[in-house]
């Protein structure tokens, strides 16, 4: 019983552990840009695509820096700035109409006829990317 109840809760480490995203370069969407680096201070722009969530950010950030500056350390962050952008992916896919400079926008539906098999709403949804990313300037030292 006990190497039962051990073997599932190495399984659910190793499921959180592979759960956990990494910090990547710059892809053209998302990731770090170095933007000047010393030896042990660094100044980074990271492209944060979703929710903005503190804690996940946070924790983002510092492993972009463990990832420059070094692994077995615990850096300070300090922000410069966080900007907004459109996200250039959806800027060249938008089928409906933007309305001002809010997020609200609509569209017509490309609804398929009632003999097709494919599952329209489930394609649409699995193409759906977020509209805008977040743009997080800030030194680790």
């Amino acid at each position: 019983m006990k190497k039962i109840t051990c073997a599932g809760l190495g399984l659910m480490v190793l499921a959180l552990a592979a759960c956990q995203t990494t910090p990547r370069q710059y892809n053209g969407v998302t990731g770090y840009q170095i933007e000047s680096q010393s030896t042990n201070s660094a100044t980074l722009a990271y492209t944060l695509s979703g929710r903005a969530d503190r804690d996940l950010d946070e924790s983002k950030l510092q492993r972009a820096c463990q990832k420059v500056l070094g692994v077995n350390k615990t850096y300070k962050l300090s922000v410069l700035s966080i900007n907004e952008i459109i996200n250039p992916q959806t800027a060249q896919n938008q089928a409906g109409v933007q309305l001002g400079h809010s997020r609200t926008s609509f569209g017509l539906s490309n609804t398929p006829n009632l003999n097709n098999s494919e599952d329209y709403a489930t394609r649409q949804a699995l193409e759906t990317r977020p509209s805008t990313l977040h743009v997080v300037r800030y030194t680790c030292s």
